[in-house]
């Protein structure tokens, strides 16, 4: 993995509705989670964000389960709806054109992860997309499925019975479950395309949105801008450190496991997290101890089962640390 790709936490809601759909038993559930460090408990509460690492366990896990092209079977995952803001930005922007880039330009501030880039030439418009890293080819295929079927199903509102003339490229040759992919993508499909694209006809941009609504859009797109601000700011990977630990089990996570999430070297890492004024063992102190403040402050559990959840291994070294962050004896 190139150590200057940078893999950033992502909202935890595509996470949560996979478990949510297809969880129908609790050892269903179990095996979905298995290995991403959240809990059944958690779904509903919802952790903010999720690590890179812990999506793709959840994707190796819904293989194993329920085979390749399992997202076929839930479209409620890539519907607009699912797609939050950037969903009504697109779906209200003006004409197809505009919806157009706007999908390039604001992708990253709905799934931080994913890359679209819109090539323009005399006859088509093409959204082509990328992930900035390597990963195994299941786990590519499912991203790019799910980005042609989420790309698909927004242009589908805008262009009705004309979405029977967009092209999506898929990179690998027609899976088993091929006819199902392109019924549910509604146009032409390129098995073995060179890269995974949506290709518009140039006649089409001009197309206006039958949800067409200024003021909507406008809003949709201030609130994608406050999104890419934050993921931008010269303090994000702290950030994202702070929210990955806020969400962890025990506010305890390897410093190496971390720097693999975000896809960086450990040295790297940590330079980073200097740059920005941090350092790792200081994030994950004052994690535990707003932990330790406020479940002491709430009188929610004992002081032994508090040193427990926070990982300490015995109560002496709870004590310690107790001294250390409030001046007192826990």
């Amino acid at each position: 993995m190139p150590e200057e790709a940078v893999l950033r936490t992502s909202p935890a809601t595509y996470f949560q509705q996979i478990v949510r759909r297809f969880g129908d038993s609790a050892a269903t559930r179990a095996a979905i989670l298995e290995g991403t460090g959240v809990s059944e408990e958690e779904i509903d509460r919802a952790p903010v964000a999720i690590t890179a690492a812990q999506q793709f366990r959840q994707f190796d896990n819904m293989n194993l389960l329920f085979g390749e092209g399992w997202p076929l079977s839930a479209p409620e995952l890539w519907r607009p709806s699912a797609h939050g803001a950037l969903g009504v930005a697109v779906t209200s922007a003006p004409d197809v054109g505009a919806a157009m880039h706007t999908m390039a330009k604001y992708i990253t501030a709905h799934a931080p992860n994913q890359r679209l880039k819109l090539i323009r030439t005399r006859g088509t418009a093409t959204l082509r997309y990328d992930f900035p890293v390597t990963v195994p080819e299941s786990l590519e295929k499912i991203m790019a499925e799910a980005m042609l079927l989420g790309l698909s199903s927004m242009l589908a509102l805008l262009l009705g019975r004309a979405q029977q003339d967009v092209r999506f490229d898929y990179r690998w040759p027609e899976p088993a479950y091929g006819e199902k992919l392109k019924e549910a993508l509604g146009g032409e499909v390129r098995w073995g395309a060179p890269a995974n694209a949506v290709v518009v006809p140039t006649r089409l941009l001009a197309m206006r949105s039958p949800l067409a609504n200024a003021a909507l859009s406008q809003h949709a797109v201030e609130l994608l801008e406050q999104a890419a601000a934050a993921a931008a700011g010269p303090d994000g990977l702290k950030t994202r450190v702070q929210r990955l630990l806020a969400t962890s089990d025990h506010g305890r996570l390897s410093s190496s496991f971390v720097a693999r999430s975000f896809g960086l070297s450990q040295r790297t890492f940590a330079r980073r997290l200097a740059d920005a004024g941090a350092s790792y063992r200081d994030l994950v102190d004052a994690e535990l101890k707003a932990r330790a403040s406020r479940w002491l402050e709430a009188g929610m559990f004992s002081k032994a089962e508090i040193g427990e959840r926070l990982g300490f291994a015995d109560a002496t070294g709870f004590s310690r640390a107790c001294r250390r962050w409030f001046r007192t004896e826990a």
